[in-house]
């Protein structure tokens, strides 16, 4: 399957007129990116549409002191980052490759480009957005629900933190994000070590496997 292939099985793009994935298409850039590398990071301008051709991508942010909020995994397929692309202002989270992934974006440019000749993109996108909200929701009430060790697996994944595949954290602050006792945050370390997702390092605990961990979280 092809990249154009694997975009047109994406409901929102399929929908499109065909001058606007044209469009889209022939102002595309693709590129590989390796797992844990930042397609772009909260606060930074945007830098144009983007789509995951293959691997995932998580959009995730921060909403307090050593808190991590994923608002969606963006599977093959599909689109992210219109937000920043409409209103042009600073990224709202960041978007995160989990393995490697290969990626395709639209510049700044070239949407501005398609856009002057094609006015209603920008309906296309508000309505991208539109369905990326409702998903966020569902997605966020998702991770909610799942059980402590999947939470735990899901943070550990997560973007910020890592230095050297370290992520430094105590298990209190651990126990606090997860929402369990210290006591219990021990016995889920112990299982993630086991599985050896996970290792104890001095300050924090160094991660094995991202992968795997992503996995687990997929289980639930």
């Amino acid at each position: 399957m092809g990249t154009a292939d694997h975009l047109v099985a994406d409901s929102w793009f399929d929908a499109l007129p065909g001058d606007q994935r044209a469009g889209l298409l022939a102002g595309a850039q693709a590129r590989t990116i390796d797992d844990g590398t930042h397609v772009y990071r909260i606060g930074d301008p945007p830098n144009g549409l983007h789509a995951v051709v293959t691997g995932r991508v998580r959009l995730v942010s921060y909403p307090a002191a050593g808190q991590e909020l994923v608002n969606m995994i963006v599977r093959p397929g599909r689109w992210f980052g219109e937000l920043s692309v409409i209103d042009g202002r600073e990224r709202p989270h960041d978007a995160i490759a989990a393995g490697p992934a290969r990626i395709l974006t639209v510049p700044m440019g070239a949407i501005a480009g398609l856009a002057a000749v094609v006015p209603d993109l920008w309906r296309g996108l508000a309505l991208l957005n539109c369905m990326h909200h409702r998903l966020g929701m569902r997605e966020a009430a998702r991770v909610r629900a799942l059980p402590a060790l999947a939470r735990l697996a899901l943070f550990l994944a997560g973007g910020r933190g890592h230095v050297d595949g370290r992520f430094d954290t105590t298990q209190d602050e651990l126990a606090r994000i997860v929402g369990v006792s210290r006591q219990h945050m021990n016995g889920l370390l112990r299982q993630l070590a086991g599985q050896g997702l996970i290792a104890p390092a001095y300050g924090g605990v160094a991660i094995r496997d991202r992968s795997g961990l992503l996995a687990l979280a997929d289980r639930g």
